[in-house]
């Protein structure tokens, strides 16, 4: 019980951490910076979760993450993953919404009784985005 009341306020403060991002007007050079930071801080390793495939993201989520906090730890990578898309260029853009969308779309059909407005907000905005 103590774990979880533990890890519900990580959740937590990763959501004030990346709206805190989001509202920031850095360039882009800062911007990276502190994103590498909050993928540290949350998730992992930059530049490994970023660049894997979904499939070995779900791997390395079996491998790296507890199950109870496996899906939550997935839905932080796609909100990172969703706001790195936002400011970067069309190409890489398209790439990382798409791993993003793949991911909102796993853990909205593995969260067993969650209904997230806000996720399946960004689900559809990255689908008009992405053309899908």
């Amino acid at each position: 019980m103590l774990q979880r009341d533990y890890f519900l306020r990580v959740i937590e403060e990763f959501a004030k951490a990346l709206s805190a991002f989001l509202e920031k007007k850095e360039d882009e050079r800062k911007r990276d910076h502190t994103l590498r930071d909050l993928y540290r801080q949350y998730v992992g390793p930059y530049e490994d979760l970023r660049n894997l495939s979904f499939e070995e993201t779900l791997q390395y989520a079996d491998d790296q993450w507890s199950a109870a906090e496996r899906l939550d730890r997935l839905d932080m990578l796609a909100n990172l993953l969703y706001a790195e898309g936002g400011y970067k260029g069309r190409a890489l853009s398209s790439l990382l919404y798409e791993k993003a969308l793949k991911l909102f779309m796993y853990v909205q059909a593995n969260k067993v009784g969650e209904f997230n407005i806000d996720r399946q907000n960004k689900i559809q905005e990255i689908k008009k985005r992405i053309g899908e």
